[in-house]
């Protein structure tokens, strides 16, 4: 999934440093040398008396640090911040010293791990996986269908003290994320399409893609928030991306639509389409490969929601597994594939279900959201039954006066054909009649 992605961030540590240093003249910036094109600035605001205006893409005192850098992708925001920012301060540079500020210092060791920094090859490294919620992170701000995504970094040399928090934020960082997220009511939960599925087999993306037409050709897939005509086929694929192992395979263990974006919403109605790998009880649902290859993919027909034209969401849970040594489908049942059959509009109208008791790994994929077709939503479902049922009354009408106008036109048919033979016959005597006639009187001449 392609994102349009910008960052903010700026460093806020810098401005704190440790001691004084007295200027031997008037001139703070007398005898400094800022680094990489950067230039001095006498300013009583810090202790040393200047600060350097550092070029772009560095940072420190004397511009000698390259600057920290965000970089926010679909399946994580990771952080890179140089250790020589640190050691100017005359900080330890223990990784465990630096995590994300709104995350919990005194949560579980596992918790703080999750969100502490990482040391590798002098730099501090931090990472926030997809939906980007975890660690304290905040959806700040929705406008134009964009999310914010803050939080900040900050060294704290007593992350398991109660009694000292010498805390010292380094950076304040924000992503936002354009178009590609949707939003639920309520808590802002972004649609997931592509995901890091973390087994003890490794560390796998997993992405999910609707498409046109059987050819899932890329030129085919539907893209942003779709509008789908209720009774067309959208065609649903889950590709297990970089994996050479023809063993691995990607499953799709159940599927289903609702009208939020996030699965685990138990109080949104469902309406499942794939349940333990097969088919449910949709009839138009049919299973071309579940657990085969690195591709699962599956059709159903577009449909609404009986008593609203809500949009759907469409939430596919799926594992990797490995069909050397495991169980990865269920094709062998009879009827998992499914019938894919084709419907009638007026049976495209789904009563969805309630599952309050459902619970939801953190493997999901979203799609959506797909919207109804605004030429269907336009007609009413009690008119289109009726509509329906004064169709099959016209056509018995119909039947009836074809069979009534056959047997008259048989009727005038025959009497038509009377009348020209009677017709004839009284010819026929006319002329027979003159002949006489003619006969007999030159006889009598």
């Amino acid at each position: 999934m392609n994102l349009n992605v910008s960052t903010n961030f700026f460093i806020l540590a810098l401005a704190v440093l440790q001691g004084s240093v007295q200027a031997n003249s008037d001139n703070p910036c007398d005898g400094v040398t800022c680094s990489n094109k950067g230039f001095c600035v006498p300013s009583e605001l810090y202790n040393n008396g200047y600060w350097c205006e550092c070029d772009e893409g560095w940072v420190g005192q004397n511009c000698g640090h390259p600057q920290p850098s965000v970089v926010c992708g679909d399946a994580d925001i990771s952080i890179t911040i140089d250790t020589g920012i640190v050691e100017e301060l005359n900080l330890s540079t223990e990784a465990d010293f630096v995590y994300f500020g709104n995350s919990d210092p005194q949560g579980t060791s596992e918790e703080h791990s999750k969100c502490s920094a990482r040391l590798e090859n002098g730099k501090f490294e931090l990472k926030l996986d997809a939906p980007f919620l975890s660690c304290g992170t905040q959806v700040i701000s929705k406008e134009n269908d964009d999310f914010t995504f803050s939080n900040t970094v900050v060294w704290n040399s007593m992350v398991n003290s109660t009694n000292i928090n010498r805390e010292l934020v380094l950076l304040d960082f924000k992503c936002i994320y354009q178009d590609e997220y949707t939003v639920a009511p309520g808590d802002a939960i972004p649609t997931l399409s592509t995901l890091q599925v973390i087994t003890n087999k490794g560390s796998f993306s997993v992405a999910m893609s609707i498409f046109e037409d059987n050819t899932f050709a890329p030129d085919k897939e539907y893209i942003s928030s779709p509008s789908i005509g209720i009774g067309t086929y959208v065609y649903t694929q889950v590709e297990l991306d970089s994996v050479e192992d023809p063993n691995l395979v990607v499953t799709m263990d159940q599927c289903y639509a609702t009208q939020t974006s996030d699965p685990a919403d138990l109080t949104t109605a469902k309406h499942f389409l794939i349940r333990d790998r097969c088919a449910d009880n949709d009839p138009t649902v049919e299973i071309y490969s579940n657990g085969e290859s690195h591709q699962s993919r599956f059709k159903f027909q577009m449909f609404k929601w009986r008593w609203s034209g809500d949009p759907l969401f469409l939430h596919c849970e799926v594992d990797i597994c490995n069909k050397s040594t495991e169980e990865c489908t269920s094709r062998d049942q009879a009827g998992c594939s499914g019938e894919g059959l084709e419907r009638n509009r007026r049976d495209l109208e789904i009563e969805p279900t309630m599952e309050s008791n459902m619970k939801v790994s953190n493997r999901v994929l979203t799609m959506g959201p797909l919207m109804v077709a605004v030429n269907d939503l336009l007609v009413d479902a009690s008119s289109s039954r009726l509509a329906d049922e004064v169709d099959v009354t016209m056509m018995y009408l119909g039947l009836s006066l074809g069979v009534v106008l056959a047997v008259l036109g048989a009727i005038v048919g025959a009497i038509i054909r009377k009348r020209r033979q009677l017709s004839s016959k009284m010819a026929d005597a006319e002329r027979s009649n003159r002949l006489t006639q003619l006969r007999f009187v030159r006889e009598a001449f």
